[in-house]
């Protein structure tokens, strides 16, 4: 610029107009083009400071905050006098020293200036609102211009490019030796495992060949993961050696530790949710064990409580503890981490769906399970019959009941049909009482009845499994037009052996019959009228 005292008149009155803390320039020569517009008084200015704030960036690299106005937004600021550094940088007659400040009380403000052009303004409200003086804050962001300028240059020197080349080739190398080391090691760890425990079996359980196969899946994603993030590692190095990529690795910085640095964040700020949960889980754990405890010794017999079984002991507990469990999850879900969020509502909300439309069945059979286990109509072991299956009780749950026949067939009932259908016990009086086995013949008047009990009774005698006391007896259970009914019946104290008994026994009556000369049968007559006769 032409060093005379009109064009400095011309300057000063620029600065003067000058509101804002930017004014877009390309360079200290370049700053005579036009005026700006008007600024408005102190009171405007005050009013109008708002709250929201922009960084003022150059070459990646952020120096300081500028605050907004209703006239000027606050990135608009950062934009313009970001430029108008970056121009001051670039410009090879613009010297750091010859940046100062300048007050102005027109507009109660401090002028950031270069030589004899203007840069900005630092408004008086705006340091008072940063609790500096007006001066101060002007001095400190020249300071930081002034070395912006001094770093900047320093970049894009010949000797910091060569430096960054070199350090850019040894970043490669390393790298790629670290990928080489991490491939090695990765095969040679698998090769290790499956070469000691690959056809062996670990602890009587499990297969060497399953741990091996589960090895190499968390091998391969432990090395997945380190590749990826030795990439992002290179790029974020590699990019900030360069003036012309800073900000470029400032983002990939950010793909890098954004998500350590939030999952970092969550994670301290969930500890005292961590410990409430940890207490919750050790208060439930030893509520359990003394509630397995009490009942443990309620079914051993160590504590009686009147009109409470043994055998409802453990399916007790099994109520308890749910209950226990679900009033635990209760008490817990406001301090699990993410429990608030819409995502996780969705979720509990789906599921809850989910159990309300495929559980009625399922809850049906849960109470029918419920009520047979205090009803006590059979235990595990006992010899029953549902409908037309007899057989063992071999389990019994909430939802079904297994049974298994003298064919040795596993019949799965579930406990709604049972609960609704006859079920009969041929062990339970078993244990007090023997079980009486009976089975009915038909014989004809013509045989007298007090032969026919002996008979009877001789065969239930000569029947294994049979008790001789108290003694078997015969009823007379029916007087038909053409023969009688006799029902024998037996005592037994081995109720699984019912078939068996049953074949030996119906086997012993056919035999002491044919031994006396009995018919077994049940005798029917025709008498023809005399009218049918005559025609």
């Amino acid at each position: 610029m032409k060093n005379n005292s009109l064009l400095l008149a011309f300057i000063w009155v620029v600065c003067l107009a000058i509101s804002s803390l930017l004014v877009p320039s390309s360079s200290c020569l370049a700053q005579d083009q036009n005026s700006p517009p008007d600024e408005p008084d102190s009171a405007a200015v005050a009013a109008a400071l708002g709250d929201s704030t922009a960084m003022v960036v150059m070459g990646g690299q952020e120096l300081f905050e500028v605050h907004s106005a209703s006239f000027l937004p606050a990135d608009e600021r950062a934009a313009s006098l970001s430029q108008a550094i970056l121009d001051l940088a670039k410009s090879v007659k613009a010297r750091p020293e010859d940046l100062h400040a300048v007050h102005d009380n027109r507009i109660k403000g401090t002028l950031l200036m270069c030589g004899k052009v203007v840069l900005g303004s630092v408004w008086d409200y705006e340091a008072e609102a940063l609790g500096m003086e007006p001066n101060e804050l002007a001095q400190q962001r020249l300071e930081i211009i002034r070395q912006a300028m001094v770093d900047y240059r320093h970049d894009f020197s010949s000797g910091s490019i060569i430096k960054a080349v070199i350090f850019a080739a040894v970043a490669t190398v390393v790298l790629i030796v670290l990928l080489l080391l991490i491939s090695r090691l990765r095969t040679r760890l698998e090769n290790t495992l499956a070469n000691r425990i690959g056809n062996k079996t670990l602890f009587k359980i499990l297969n060497g060949e399953t741990l091996v196969n589960v090895f190499h899946l968390v091998n391969r994603l432990v090395h997945f993961s380190l590749i990826i993030w030795l990439v992002l590692a290179y790029l974020n190095v590699l990019l900030s050696l360069f003036p012309w990529t800073y900000s470029i690795a400032a983002q990939v910085y950010e793909y890098v530790a954004g998500p350590l640095r939030t999952f970092g964040a969550a994670l301290v700020a969930q500890i005292p949710s961590f410990f409430f949960l940890a207490l919750i889980v050790v208060i439930t754990v030893f509520t359990l064990r003394g509630v397995r405890f009490f009942f443990n010794e309620i079914e051993r017999g160590r504590i009686k409580l009147r009109g409470f079984y043994s055998e409802w002991s453990r399916p007790t507990f099994n109520i308890i503890r749910l209950v226990i469990v679900a009033f635990s999850i209760v008490v817990a879900f406001p301090y699990i981490p993410g429990s608030g969020s819409m995502a996780f509502k969705g979720v509990t909300i789906f599921m809850g769906l989910l159990v309300s439309l495929g559980s009625s069945s399922a809850m049906a059979n849960i109470v029918s399970g419920i009520i047979l286990i205090y009803m006590r109509p059979f235990a595990i072991g006992d010899r029953i019959q549902i409908g037309t299956t007899i057989g063992d009780v071999v389990d019994r749950n909430l939802l079904t009941t297994r049974i298994r026949t003298p064919k040795n067939e596993r019949v799965t009932i579930p406990n709604t049909n049972i609960l609704s259908g006859q079920i009969i016990n041929f062990t339970a009086k078993a244990r007090t009482t023997n079980l009486i086995l009976h089975t009915s013949i038909t014989i004809g008047y013509d045989v007298p009845w007090r032969q026919v009990h002996g008979l009877m009774i001789d065969a239930a005698k000569s029947t294994e499994n049979v008790l001789p006391d108290p003694e078997p007896f015969v009823l007379q259970t029916a007087l038909h037009d053409f023969y009688i009914e006799y029902e024998i019946n037996a005592y037994t104290d081995k109720p699984r052996q019912t078939p068996a008994t049953y074949s030996k026994l119906h086997q012993n009556i056919q035999d002491k019959f044919n031994e006396a000369g009995v018919e077994i049968m049940s005798p029917h007559f025709r008498v023809n009228r005399r009218d049918d006769l005559v025609k």
